[in-house]
């Protein structure tokens, strides 16, 4: 954290007018191939060089997962990515495992993301027809989603935490736990 990349392979970046676009364009490249960087450190005058392989870059987005006390789990999910529903799924799986009954699931900072994954994580908690949210056009239309009563974790204890900047599909997701007394 706070690396800052000054060149790529032969190439200065740093303090050049050069587009994002083009920077990821020379850090980009097909996967098992090899780019030299040269990384401004803080406390160090000379860049530090490290060699990186390219490869994919997994984003997982439960940045944590752990017990706090013998009965109560704690998981935090940074963003509602693709994988967060399955991510989230398998940390209560674990949890429970390791004795969880009630769950700190924490929100802070979370932006957003797929709301498709806010609605899933949503019915792990909810009981059967219970609206999680609704979407309304400028015609009035509006379309609603409800709970199927299938998920795994409806009689687990939960204490959601959000912030400032949680919006987006994390309010959903807080507001649908909120609006059904969970």
């Amino acid at each position: 954290a706070g690396d800052r990349v000054m060149r790529v392979n032969d190439t200065l970046i740093s303090g050049v007018k050069m587009s994002q676009s083009e920077v990821m364009k020379r850090l980009r490249g097909p996967r098992g191939t090899k780019v030299r960087l040269a990384l401004g450190r803080m406390g160090i005058e000379q860049p530090v060089e490290v060699v990186i392989t390219r490869d994919a870059i997994p984003l997982h987005s439960v940045e944590a997962s752990l017990m706090l006390t013998r009965d109560v789990g704690f998981i935090k999910l940074s963003q509602f990515s693709r994988t967060s529903f399955s991510e989230v799924t398998a940390a209560i799986d674990t949890l429970r495992r390791q004795g969880m009954r009630s769950l700190i699931f924490d929100l802070r900072g979370n932006a957003g993301g797929f709301l498709d994954q806010a609605i899933l994580i949503a019915n792990e908690f909810l009981p059967e027809n219970s609206l999680i949210v609704y979407t309304e056009d400028r015609f009035g239309q509006q379309i609603k989603e409800y709970s199927r009563g299938n998920g795994n974790s409806a009689e687990l204890e939960i204490a959601i935490l959000v912030d400032e900047t949680s919006a987006s599909s994390s309010e959903i997701l807080a507001g649908a736990i909120r609006d059904n007394d969970r």
